[in-house]
């Protein structure tokens, strides 16, 4: 192995490889600060133009960009509470708090290290568990999967704030608007209306941005209406007693991202809340979740960028696509023919341990191009909020149209603005609706596809090591929660009160 990596150095002696993978990043920065515009997309239509270069130089350039895209979706996330991708929706729950205290700098700078520290985490694991990881995924099945989307669902507790009611009924709505569409098993058609723009489901990304960034602008402009005024911005830094305080939630987070990246079929989408939620649970001040918690940024951003390296985990070592990014990145592999599977290290070895080299050196790279932004983002807060607001809602509307150039898409926005504003008028948590929606059409696949395998028998669950292993940790949660509510003075209260 360390020959083979030291082989692979010798792609970072090439300098168009480097100037592809900076370039990488750069696109990837603009993309993912864009509301509406994903990691997906641009790998996506980036891709075809990538197959007539050498591998040194076009496959960099598409990992810059995956990587990158991902983590600028914080960007916005934190400075006008917009989230720039689906990955950074659990950042903006604490990251526009900070920013609206005047400490969007801080806020960022948190989010860049914490995005670092996840990348090169994954990036160690995938060179030195590849194998190990990859057989440990292949070996989730559909009970498997449906158990982890269960255990996915402990989370809506983590985010559902002072009420619990409140936060299932959000989830309820969620899970609801995920049934629209075609059923995925029969094909027919549910809670379509006869629409056809329903059949294709509700789209996500076009939803978050109404109920993140349309019910904030609904929500301040009443604050401006009213006289209310936000905080000046001011600069201050995050410090290293601050980044040292989060290491041991960077560290669980980066793994929970590494092993759910490593796991087909997720993605950076449903680690950010898991990382996030534990992160909760385990916090010391929980309280400050929701409210400008640098420990939730680090939380949901260490999460989300380690499923980027780990995601290359099955893709690599079985050829199996951990995620729709690594999916198109297998036929960009193709093109360049490098056919992942077992045989790639073999083939290929010097070249496969040249991209493990390129994964880090782009780490160094993301956080140089990720200061320069963190110094100069901040300052579009500082914008008056009559210029602001209206430059924002154009950024709505014209990423929720840009997503599948649909019209349709824009009145998705539109409602979810208006759901997200009476939501948090009334009190009714958003987050949960998230997670309902991101978890319920993988949970129902799952859950299906096991009904069919037992002959309709839950008997599947116990049986199989991992999945009983995982609803035991569900049944551990669940007990947990009730142990930390039901305590013994509330039991005496409750006696006395009926005496």
């Amino acid at each position: 192995m360390i020959d083979s990596l030291l082989a692979g150095l010798a792609f970072l002696a090439n300098p168009w490889t480097i100037l592809a993978a900076g370039f990488g990043l750069v696109v990837g920065i603009v993309v993912g600060a864009l509301p509406g515009l994903t990691a997906t997309m641009a790998v996506a239509v980036l891709s075809p133009f990538t197959f007539f270069m050498d591998a040194a130089i076009g496959i960099p350039f598409l990992l810059g960009v995956y990587k990158a895209a991902i983590y600028a979706g914080s960007i916005p996330a934190i400075t006008i509470n917009t989230p720039g991708t689906a990955a950074a929706a659990a950042t903006a729950l604490d990251g526009h708090w900070l920013a609206r205290r005047g400490q969007a700098r801080k806020a960022l700078e948190m989010s860049l290290y914490a995005s670092v520290f996840g990348d090169l985490f994954a990036t160690f694991v995938l060179i030195f568990a590849a194998t190990a990881l990859a057989t440990v995924a292949l070996r989730f099945g559909a009970p498997e999967f449906a158990a982890l989307f269960l255990f996915s669902l402990t989370m809506i507790a983590a985010v559902s704030g002072g009420s619990m009611v409140k936060g299932l009924i959000s989830a309820a709505i969620g899970v609801f608007i995920a049934c629209i569409g075609l059923d995925p098993m029969s094909g027919y058609n549910r809670f379509t209306f006869g629409s056809v723009d329903l059949m294709g489901g509700v789209s996500l990304v076009p939803l978050l941005i109404g109920m993140f960034a349309l019910s904030e602008i609904l929500i301040r402009s009443e604050s401006l209406a009213t006289g209310a005024a936000d905080a000046a911005i001011g600069r201050e830094r995050l410090s290293w007693a601050e980044f040292r305080a989060v290491l041991p939630t960077l560290v669980r987070s980066s793994g929970i991202g590494a092993f759910i990246g490593a796991l087909p079929g997720l993605g950076a989408e449903i680690s950010c809340w898991i990382a996030y939620g534990v992160a909760k649970r385990r916090s010391k001040r929980p309280q400050e979740y929701g409210r400008g918690s640098l420990e939730g940024i680090a939380a949901a951003e260490s999460g989300n960028n380690a499923v980027c390296p780990a995601a290359l985990v099955p893709l690599l070592v079985f050829g199996i696509p951990g995620d729709t990014v690594t999916a198109i990145l297998l036929g960009a592999f193709m093109a360049q023919g490098l056919t992942p599977g077992p045989m790639l290290f073999e083939s290929h070895g010097a070249t496969v341990y040249g991209l493990f080299a390129i994964l880090l050196a782009t780490n160094v790279m993301l956080l140089g191009f990720g200061l320069l932004a963190v110094r100069w983002l901040p300052r579009i807060t500082l914008l008056p909020d009559g210029l602001l607001f209206p430059a924002v809602t154009i950024l709505c509307f014209a990423g929720a149209y840009s997503v599948n150039s649909s019209l349709f898409d824009v009145f998705v926005m539109v409602a979810g603005g208006g759901a997200g504003y009476l939501m948090r008028k009334t009190g009714v948590p958003v987050p949960p609706l998230v997670i309902g929606l991101l978890l319920a059409p993988g949970l129902e696949n799952s859950l299906r596809q096991t009904m069919m395998l037992s002959d309709n028998s839950l008997s599947i669950f116990v049986e199989r090591p991992i999945a009983a292993g995982i609803l035991a940790l569900i049944a551990l949660v669940v007990l947990g929660a009730a142990a930390r509510n039901v305590t013994i003075p509330n039991l005496f209260r409750v006696q006395w009160r009926f005496k």
